[in-house]
């Protein structure tokens, strides 16, 4: 009776790991050409007392499930300590202000209020170590209505999965639209995945920071850089990591 009981248990545990679990509803615009997306893909503009960046790389909002805030690369950072008395992860005494928007227009913006995952003691670095940890994270101003925060899937990619980056690159300044660059993943290395690039005359130049989306339009990733043929996807995972260091609230999207 004892080994029919554990029999029975077995094959019950069988059935359910052999179901396959059903995906996240797909959003109802990427079936749509991504000239009638809605507006996620955003670039920053950062000024500071005596700088002022425009178009530098890429950025885009997340909807955590209970609330919104805005996310870029954080290898930004090897930019402003070129120009600025910056070491470490902190936008200093000479800082003034941060807005995201479509880099096609520039009046629908929104400015970030700080930075959640800033760090006086985290060093700058270079690509090679921020690759690892290639997210900025920011509280934002509440009125955002005319922008589309993406939603997260939290699950890990799959190998050979295809997934999709919408950027704008660095010679697309008065291009109406982002461009869409498939990838496909390569191998996981925990905190970043390695890509390979099946889009065809791309020009890879100032797309860090770019949100990176599956077939169902769900955020499963950052555009952070390349290493030879290799694209580098900044991974959920560690973004999933950041809420919970830095007390985000979000919410698991039913499945």
């Amino acid at each position: 009776m004892r080994s029919m009981t554990i029999f029975s248990l077995f094959l019950i545990a069988f059935s359910v790991g052999c179901l396959k679990r059903p995906e996240l509803k797909k959003e109802p615009w990427v079936v749509q050409p991504i000239q009638q997306w809605p507006l996620f893909a955003l670039t920053n503009e950062i000024g500071f007392d005596d700088t002022t960046f425009t178009g530098l790389a890429n950025s885009f909002l997340i909807n955590t499930g209970r609330d919104t805030i805005g996310a870029s690369c954080k290898h930004l950072f090897m930019v402003f300590r070129n120009h600025l008395p910056l070491k470490t992860i902190h936008l200093g005494e000479q800082f003034s202000y941060w807005k995201l928007y479509p880099k096609n227009n520039p009046g629908k913006s929104v400015q970030i209020k700080g930075l959640i995952n800033e760090s006086k003691k985290e060093p700058i670095g270079a690509f090679n170590t921020l690759k690892n940890r290639d997210w900025i994270i920011f509280d934002i101003e509440d009125t955002i209505d005319h922008l589309y925060p993406l939603k997260v899937r939290y699950s890990p990619l799959s190998k050979g999965e295809i997934i999709y980056g919408i950027g704008w690159g660095e010679l697309q300044k008065g291009k109406k639209h982002p461009v869409k660059t498939k990838f496909q993943c390569f191998q996981s290395r925990g905190n970043y995945y390695y890509a390979r690039l099946l889009s065809k005359n791309i020009t890879p130049n100032g797309r860090s920071g770019s949100p990176v989306i599956d077939k169902n339009g769900y955020l499963v990733g950052i555009t952070s850089g390349a290493e030879g043929k290799l694209a580098v996807i900044g991974s959920v995972q560690y973004l999933k990591g950041l809420f919970d260091r830095f007390g985000v609230e979000y919410q698991m999207p039913l499945r």
